[in-house]
């Protein structure tokens, strides 16, 4: 309108053919001003650049496959309920999901750790701040039944229990901690339980020494102090061969018992009669497994 005297509606349609550069405005060279060719080519210069920035964003989002991903984790996490949560930045997360994925069980993961990306199925996990509220609910905390928080930090899984407790009061928490002095401060925060891995591998550690197998592994239960299960073998001549197995030291209940090659069973009666090479499971405080073990594999004196 300013160099050509067009009227509005011409001008609006070469404004238009010239910043989506279709050409189909093309005035007479001839006719145009120097400084009319200068704010075209300006213009279209401008417009040019921009489109292509924005294809180039476009593409690199359509061909970006972690943004897919994380796409699909989120519609996931904001769709599933009574699943399990992991929240966390340590590399046991991906054991802990292994473990989930080995039992079918349904689960999420969120961690602000980009190379767990490929270790824990794709659709499973989310890239995100664990701190963050928003991505808390993205990852299903508020619908979660049961939620683990592994955070490397003892003060950032604190504020994580925080924030799941306000969002997710009913939640069964587990929170895994590096200072075992800070158990009864996460005990008052809501944790239902509290674990350090230092503490456990050395208990792990004790506990095989006493019950003789891996699986003597002891639990540490509210209301019910230390229970450990442990392994025992009768041993020829000891004080309780020969003997019924409800002669056992009180506080201890037998789970399994076997003889030679055959499997173990948990069908049997307080009548059965513990013979030499009895396989004896039992679940009970670890304090009596000493005084068990006497029994078993001390002869009689």
């Amino acid at each position: 309108m300013s160099y050509q005297h067009l009227d509005p509606i011409s001008a609006l349609y070469a404004g238009v053919s010239l910043v989506t550069t279709i050409s189909a405005y093309a005035p007479s060279l001839g006719e145009m001003s120097s400084a009319e060719k200068l704010v075209l080519a300006v213009v279209m210069v401008a417009s040019v650049s921009a489109y292509a920035s924005a294809a180039v964003t476009i593409i690199n989002t359509v061909s970006n496959r972690q943004t897919w991903r994380d796409a699909r984790a989120r519609w996931r996490g904001s769709h599933v309920k009574g699943h399990v949560l992991i929240v966390g930045d340590k590399p046991d997360i991906i054991h802990a999901a292994s473990k989930l994925e080995s039992m079918r069980d349904e689960y999420m993961v969120l961690t602000s750790k980009g190379e767990m990306m490929g270790q824990v199925p794709a659709s499973r996990v989310i890239i995100g701040d664990p701190l963050n509220e928003r991505e808390l609910r993205a990852a299903g905390a508020d619908a979660a039944r049961v939620i683990m928080v592994m955070m490397s930090e003892d003060d950032d899984a604190l504020a994580v229990l925080l924030r799941i407790r306000r969002m997710n009061p009913g939640a069964r928490v587990l929170v895994e901690i590096n200072d075992d002095g800070m158990r009864d401060v996460f005990e008052a925060a809501g944790a239902e339980l509290v674990m350090s891995p230092h503490r456990l591998a050395g208990r792990v550690l004790a506990s095989v020494a006493v019950s003789g197998n891996i699986g003597g592994f002891m639990l540490e239960t509210k209301g019910f102090g230390e229970l450990s299960i442990g392994f025992f073998r009768v041993a020829a001549g000891s004080r309780l061969e020969g003997r019924p197995i409800s002669e056992l030291p009180k506080g201890l209940i037998p789970l399994l018992v076997g003889r030679g090659n055959e499997p173990p069973t948990p069908y049997f009666t307080r009548d059965y009669v513990l013979q030499a090479g009895t396989l004896l499971v039992v679940m009970g405080d670890p304090a009596l497994f000493a005084g068990l073990r006497d029994l078993l594999e001390t002869p009689r004196g």
